[in-house]
């Protein structure tokens, strides 16, 4: 349940390479009858954060596909490095397709899904989610989904589901740097879209630099592929002089990236703005950086009819 393949444990800094074995965007899809079903995992660290509830950091959620789209069920919550969870309970004899959103900020050494004696349980029959070309998101902690109370309210996870399309997650939590060893795995998933969202990790001198270097590398190896930048959204402690603040320069050097590459002719570029990811009511996040519930759907909901443009 890994992120990157064990091939990039030598090539990729330790620190991406340790985050890349939290299952932030992975999940498990299958196809069941059963009226119950109970959920068995054990995390790698047991990971503990001040200001992100555990259901986000190490627990699962479940989604049911009902009614023409992916409901949520229920969300196993965790009581240590092991634990088991009964998520449906009653729930008929029917035949359903269910996605099992893997924890985002700590990793997964086991997985079990347990059902009736009598009940089927099997891959899914249904092509949801994996009919078309994925996403490729490269991003910081918020990417990661801090601080997403469950798997599923990841602002990746929300977009998956509205656009029945893959998102690979590659948000690092304050390691999301635009680097080109990160950049070697991107390149080799046949994506329909690579999202670039570095900025809050990133020093404002490297800025420009490092995503013109990943663009031209990206571009190089996969030319049919569309890149979109996204800018970072200003913090809430800032929000006397915003257009003054380190963001609002980042943001700037970014702009002066995409402008260069987009001159120098490469094609299929795209640029979505910081300002107003969040909303504009201050209420969107947990610690005035990292997005709450609130935050993360409103990120999905700024971000969604950009992506369908892009790949209409």
């Amino acid at each position: 349940f890994a992120r990157f393949p064990k091939r990039y444990e030598n090539t990729l800094r330790k620190e991406v390479w340790n985050l890349g074995q939290n299952s932030a965007g992975i999940s498990i899809r299958f196809r069941t009858n059963s009226p119950d079903i109970i959920v068995r995992w054990t995390v790698q660290s047991d990971i503990v954060m001040d200001h992100m509830a555990f259901t986000g950091i190490k627990g699962v959620d479940l989604y049911a596909y009902t009614d023409g789209y992916w409901k949520y069920v229920n969300t196993g919550r965790v009581k240590g490095k092991t634990n088991q969870s009964v998520l449906v309970k009653s729930g008929g004899k029917t035949d359903r397709e269910y996605l099992l959103n893997l924890p985002l900020y700590d990793g997964v050494d086991s997985l079990f899904i347990g059902v009736r004696n009598d009940a089927r349980i099997s891959i899914p029959k249904e092509n949801y989610l994996t009919a078309k070309k994925p996403v490729v998101y490269y991003g910081t902690s918020i990417a990661q989904g801090g601080c997403a109370s469950r798997p599923g309210l990841a602002f990746t996870n929300i977009l998956s589901r509205k656009l029945d399309r893959s998102f690979v997650n590659m948000g690092f939590s304050g390691n999301g740097t635009c680097e080109l060893s990160v950049g070697e795995a991107m390149a080799e998933v046949d994506a329909a879209l690579y999202v670039l969202d570095c900025n809050p990790n990133m020093k404002e001198e490297l800025v420009y630099d490092r995503a013109v270097e990943l663009v031209r590398y990206l571009k190089q190896k996969r030319p049919d592929v569309p890149v979109l930048f996204v800018e970072g959204f200003y913090y809430e402690n800032g929000f006397e002089n915003p257009l003054e603040s380190v963001t609002a320069r980042k943001n700037k050097e970014l702009k002066r990236a995409f402008e260069t590459l987009k001159e120098s002719g490469i094609k299929d570029l795209y640029y979505q703005k910081g300002e107003g990811l969040i909303g504009g009511d201050h209420e969107g996040t947990v610690d005035g950086v990292h997005p709450n519930d609130l935050g993360m759907l409103r990120i999905a909901e700024s971000l969604k009819p950009v992506i369908q443009y892009i790949l209409k």
